[in-house]
């Protein structure tokens, strides 16, 4: 029996083995076809001003003469945003240029007060790009959201921009008017979350004085300086306009046009269907190396399952009642971090806080299981050291696969300026992961249920408690405002990246029954990423 089980083991963990080579070697192979699929230009890095001002350049090998495009992300972005679009842009000859506008991204500083601020950086950027060889007598501005606002403003007191791209934005009558030679697309996804689409085009005819528009034709010439477009991409929405292959070439399809080049290469399809792969790929092993890591760890608690699960209702009201407050509770965070995402999702964390411990109440009441009985259960602090040193190797590890899944979309790498806010937040999201942990691993451990049942059903948990967090935010601020739809698109990413970690942490706690590591390991995580993607504000 002994020899049996010995074998059984041994046949395990040599599976994992090779399951994790097979990935890796499947991640490395599509890894080559990017670097063939992107070597038709270089990226390059480095910072302006001193090291205030983080820049990414696309530089063509085959650079069209004349050709600068500035890229300009959103509120809440980064330069990592525009890949696709530099990305595609280089592959038909044409030099881009991406920063991070104070406030995000690698850059220092906090968000422009006046526009003569953002206009003195522009033109930082623009006398980079002269280093490359790049003219900068006709240039073209692609500004998402917050960008296209900068954008429009930069466009009219500059003479040099020929051209401007908006992207999820409203063309502004108050900036533009119909006499500019600024030729103009204005491109919005039919989904997006802050944008309506039949608002946008009367600002987009007020802007040019066209009427009864056609969707999606070209009015004026590029010669003239008055061409003049409004477009829809369907299916997408504020964020996927960015990556959208079918928004993409249409960006590339009114550069080659402005800048009279021919449209030669289109990869943006191919190129975000691998970066989209390999995030998985490297997320289902990641999943085995933690699996592999796990039953290294000490031997699990007999855990005796013996409850349903109706009591969860109490978990998602309370979620429901109280997410009302949270503006409130963000409000209090500002002063000591002023990281907008950041304090917000604290907000939703404490709010959660309040509901993990209603439904405790309830499941001591009804079962005899509380939160000491939890704790005594699941936080083990024997080895507490070892427990420790555990976390931060998982931190680091799933730290960086992370960043190797999501930085070809958004900046999720850790600047050295923000360290502080980052501890700060560490030690304000313990309590929540504490909480979080004990619910959604100690509380549906018991469940008498098997484990896939308990990883789908607090996936369902998750998501509906998101949900139900934002509808009463939502009517607070009225649905069809921009800012809830923002804070909308912040809980489309919270799912994300909740439900990978409760993967994750689920993984590890099925070999353990412990949640101490994860309590340490998990906060650093949300810590890391959300200090990283928050505006400093």
């Amino acid at each position: 029996m002994h020899l049996n089980l010995a074998f059984n083991v041994l046949k395990t963990k040599y599976y994992n083995l090779i399951l994790i080579a097979t990935i890796f070697i499947i991640i490395v192979s599509l890894s080559v076809y990017v670097l063939k699929v992107n070597e038709a230009f270089n990226v390059y890095e480095g910072y302006l001003d001193g090291g205030r001002i983080y820049y990414r350049t696309y530089l063509p090998k085959n650079l069209k003469d004349g050709t600068l495009v500035v890229l300009i992300h959103g509120f809440g972005g980064s330069s990592e945003m525009m890949n696709m679009i530099g990305s595609a842009l280089a592959d038909n000859g044409v030099f881009a240029i991406a920063y991070d506008v104070p406030g995000h991204g690698k850059s220092l500083g906090s968000l422009y007060k006046n526009m003569p601020e953002a206009y003195g950086d522009f033109l930082k950027v623009v006398d980079k790009a002269k280093e490359f060889g790049v003219k900068t007598s006709s240039i073209e501005v692609v500004g998402h959201s917050m960008g296209a606002g900068y954008a429009q403003v930069l466009a009219k007191n500059d003479s040099r921009i020929k051209c401007i791209i908006l992207l999820g934005a409203y063309p502004n009558s108050q900036v533009l008017s119909k006499d500019d030679k600024i030729n103009l697309l204005v491109l919005n996804g039919e989904n997006d979350e802050l944008v309506n689409i039949e608002r946008c085009l009367k600002s987009f005819e007020n802007v040019t004085g066209l009427e009864n528009i056609v969707v999606g034709r070209m009015y004026g010439s590029f010669v003239e300086g008055d061409a003049r477009e409004f477009h829809v991409s369907g299916l997408n929405d504020h964020l996927t306009i960015l990556y959208s292959s079918e928004s993409v070439e249409k960006i590339v399809e009114w550069t080659t046009k402005f800048y009279g080049i021919e449209h030669e290469k289109f990869f943006a399809s191919s190129r975000l269907a691998a970066y989209i792969l390999v995030s998985i790929l490297i997320f289902a092993i990641l999943l085995l190396v933690v699996k592999v890591i796990s039953s290294k760890l000490a031997e699990p608690y007999n855990i005796e399952k013996r409850f349903k699960s109706r009591p969860m209702l109490i978990y998602l009201v309370t979620t429901f009642l109280v997410s009302s407050f949270a503006v409130l509770i963000q409000t209090t965070f500002y002063p000591i971090l002023p990281l907008f995402i950041l304090d917000f999702v604290l907000a939703f964390f404490y709010t959660q806080v309040i509901a993990f411990t209603a439904t405790l109440y309830f499941y001591k009441k009804f079962f005899n299981v509380g939160f000491r009985e939890l704790y005594k259960k699941f936080f083990r602090t024997d080895k507490l050291l070892k427990r420790i040193i555990l976390s931060l190797t998982l931190f680091s590890l799933i730290y960086f696969a992370y960043i190797l899944m999501f930085q070809n979309f958004l900046n999720i790498e850790l600047s050295t300026y923000r360290l502080n806010y980052f501890l700060l937040a560490t030690v304000l999201i313990l309590p929540y992961t504490f909480f979080n942990e004990l619910f959604y691993r100690g509380l549906t451990g018991l469940l008498d249920k098997g484990n896939l049942f308990k990883m789908v059903f607090q996936t369902a948990l998750r998501i509906g408690s998101i949900i139900l967090f934002y509808i009463p935010i939502g009517m607070l601020l009225g649905f069809s405002t921009g800012i809830a739809g923002y804070l909308l698109i912040m809980m489309y990413m919270l799912i994300i990246l909740q439900v990978s970690l409760d993967l994750i942490s689920s993984t590890i706690f099925i070999k353990t029954y412990s949640i101490t590591e994860q309590v340490i390991w998990t906060a650093l995580i949300y810590s890391a990423i959300l200090t990283s993607i928050s505006p400093l504000v």
